[in-house]
């Protein structure tokens, strides 16, 4: 846990351009490895036919296994390297380091192997050695060109002995074939400096734009919640958490209209706490705001589908859209409201009906045509709502004309 906190707070801009260098390396490292082998493998066997006939094939055998090896071990670090990167950016120089050696390590390989092998062969294929090694850092090129150090410790390192036994040979084509090589390694690395600044500037600038596009995502998201949030604080009632009245009257206009097409009943509900008033004067503010927010939570427990919509109107006065719902599906919903706020026993000393909090409510239930409003589904509902009051409260009333 440290480490990842350390990690998290502690990485550089620049560590992260460094990680991102490495990954080229490292992703690049397989078809490096492959061209390395073929050659190898090439001018291995047209060696190995040479020795064979000095009885002395063994050499080319065990060099190339050597080849092999070494390979091995840099296939290795590679895949364990791919189970860290997208985790280990402060080990950037490490990763380097252990790539660093296994290149100059190669290299070296190939330039020794080289050496004791052309004093036992032709001419012809000394040419084809010296060919293949500058062909070898050529191709290096395009894998090791973002870091100067490697590349050029990479071409000294396989190129070097191959020349230091031409010049020690002391003839006059030896003296001119290792020129040759002096002069192509200086070619190669002079003329790969100004591609090194491009790769790099190339990798540093993608990772830059990666930045940007991460930030730009991070930045949408965050909006995008902050967006949700306050659309959430415009349309919620902060009391009671149902929906306030700007949300009911947009979801009614939607669903009246979406009514209008398919002719199934809309139902609108209109429900209010019994002698609320007395009730809030007598136990207090606090008390009052607890009981409507149970009533608003057991409203909304019973609400089971997407389009359905509890909303606080005003005080103790709540509203119920039930799209699709029939009049007998509305009145069984209250019924079991009622019964469920009975369960809930919470007292009132000054109702005059009843000696626990009790619901009155109104139930308009008719099917939606391009002349009814919303305007007139609330009305109605109300008038319900008014009839169940002026008939004792504690009860159902439902219109439906």
């Amino acid at each position: 846990m440290k480490n990842n906190f350390e990690q998290k707070y502690t990485i550089s801009t620049y560590q992260l351009k460094q990680h991102e260098l490495v990954n080229f390396l490292y992703d690049r490292f397989t078809v490096g490895m492959m061209f390395t082998l073929i050659v190898a493998l090439v001018v291995t066997s047209l060696v190995t036919i040479e020795l064979s006939l000095q009885g002395l094939e063994y050499r080319g055998y065990i060099w190339f296994a050597g080849l092999l090896v070494i390979q091995y071990f840099r296939y290795r670090l590679k895949k364990n390297y791919d189970q860290v990167k997208t985790v280990d950016y402060l080990r950037h120089e490490y990763w380097k380091n252990r790539f660093i050696i296994g290149v100059y390590v190669i290299a070296l390989w190939q330039g020794i192997g080289a050496v004791f092998a052309m004093p036992m062969i032709s001419d012809n294929l000394q040419y084809i050695i010296h060919v293949s090694l500058l062909g070898l850092g050529a191709g290096a090129i395009a894998y090791l060109a973002t870091s100067m150090v490697i590349f050029g410790g990479y071409l000294v390192l396989m190129i070097l002995p191959v020349t230091a036994y031409l010049f020690w040979l002391s003839t006059t084509d030896s003296i001119v074939l290792g020129c040759m090589h002096v002069f192509m390694v200086i070619a190669y690395y002079f003329g790969v400096r100004r591609m090194n600044i491009m790769i790099n500037d190339s990798l540093h600038l993608r990772f830059d734009n990666e930045m940007l596009v991460n930030d730009l995502q991070r930045l949408l998201t965050v909006v995008a919640k902050s967006n949700k949030e306050l659309d959430e604080l415009s349309t919620t009632d902060e009391l009671t958490g149902a929906s306030n009245f700007r949300a009911f009257r947009v979801g009614l206009e939607a669903h009246r209209l979406k009514h209008i097409s398919n002719k199934l009943p809309l139902t609108v509900i209109m429900v209010n706490i019994d002698y609320y008033h007395e009730y809030n004067s007598f136990y207090g503010q606090d008390m009052g705001n607890k009981t409507l927010t149970a009533v608003a939570n057991l409203l909304v427990a019973e609400i089971v589908q997407n389009d359905e919509l509890v909303a606080r109107m005003n005080g103790a006065e709540f509203v119920i859209v039930l799209p699709g719902v029939s009049c007998e599906g509305a009145r069984i919903l209250m019924e079991k409201n009622c019964q469920l706020l009975r369960h809930l026993a919470i007292p009132h000393e000054r109702s005059k009906i009843n000696a626990l909090i009790t619901l009155s409510v109104g139930i308009c239930c008719i099917p939606v045509t391009q002349n009814i409003s919303a305007r007139d589904l609330i009305t109605r509902a109300d008038e319900a709502l008014r009839l169940a009051k002026k008939n004792g409260r504690n009860r159902i009333e439902i219109v439906n004309t």
